[in-house]
């Protein structure tokens, strides 16, 4: 399901669909892997739109935001 979702978005990411794997795998606690998750995504944002705004001629991230 993941799977079909980010393509039909057009924003396939096999991240996405691994972390979904594991959430039905290991069942872990929503209390600790929710904000872990939640900060781990919001480092990776942050991380390449500093990264698409620090060198030239790169592209400008994000790209959609749709």
């Amino acid at each position: 399901m993941t799977f079909a979702a980010t393509t039909l978005a057009r924003t396939p990411h096999s991240p996405a669909c691994a972390t979904a794997v594991v959430v039905v795998l290991q069942t872990p606690a929503p209390a600790r892997f929710v904000p872990l998750l939640l900060g781990s995504a919001v480092v990776l944002v942050l991380a390449g739109f500093a990264a698409s705004r620090v060198r030239r001629g790169a592209a400008r991230y994000p790209v959609r935001w749709w």
